[in-house]
């Protein structure tokens, strides 16, 4: 397994989690969870764990706890491209 790590910009409180295309440069996610006690954070895992088809323990936000700019390690066989690509469908 390889761990890399991805900046996100996150969305939350929208109507549906989902792919929202690219801000400054990163790729932005909307989250239907609010941006308190952890919520949002805990929406981003699950999204990013259904989409790569992943355990959610291998995703880690490694920073942007309490930011919407967001840094998350995915530890997988995926290259980076491949992770982009599955987010992004």
């Amino acid at each position: 397994m390889t761990i890399i790590k991805f900046p996100i910009y996150v969305q939350p409180g929208a109507k549906q989690t989902g792919f929202a295309g690219y801000f400054a440069g990163k790729i932005k996610i909307k989250l239907n969870a609010p941006a308190q006690d952890n919520k949002a954070n805990q929406e981003l895992i699950v999204f990013l764990a259904k989409k790569l088809n992943l355990a959610k323990n291998n995703i880690l936000l490694v920073q942007g706890l309490t930011n919407r700019h967001k840094v998350v390690s995915i530890d997988s066989d995926y290259s980076a491209a491949e992770i982009v690509k599955k987010i992004t469908e």
